[in-house]
């Protein structure tokens, strides 16, 4: 058995699955700036592109702080179906994301157990004066 392969791992504010399949991204992001701590992030989604053998399949998103601990206490599972010349598209939408510290959080993605990949986000804590810019 051959391990996923992770074709495509993105943030975005808003992401949809059209009739034929493909995947439309809108907004992808790296960063986030915040002006205090802890910051909550209204609305992203988490998009995956897989290609893993044929079958059922559970994918689970952890997001750990820059320190490597968990920060989502109920990470999300996917049951998902491959099947045989297609890719697996995971879409998870994560709405109110607490982040209570600075640095580089990472969205964990585990296939049936096992890590196959990692989403990273800055979250960055902007001074008085940068405020009146935002740069995602």
């Amino acid at each position: 058995m051959s391990a996923p392969e992770v074709r495509l791992a993105v943030l975005c504010d808003h992401a949809l699955v059209g009739q034929d399949g493909k995947v439309s991204l809108m907004g992808i992001f790296r960063n986030i700036s915040v002006s205090s701590l802890p910051a909550q992030h209204p609305r992203m989604f988490l998009v995956a592109i897989l290609n893993m053998e044929m079958g059922a399949h559970a994918v689970i998103v952890r997001m750990r702080n820059p320190d490597g601990t968990p920060s989502m206490p109920n990470p999300p599972e996917i049951s998902v179906h491959a099947v045989a010349g297609q890719d697996v598209n995971v879409i998870v939408e994560l709405n109110n994301m607490t982040f209570n510290v600075s640095g580089e959080h990472r969205f964990d993605l585990e296939v049936d157990g096992e890590m196959v990949g990692s989403v990273p986000v800055a979250i960055v804590q902007m001074s008085a004066t940068q405020q009146g810019r935002r740069a995602n």
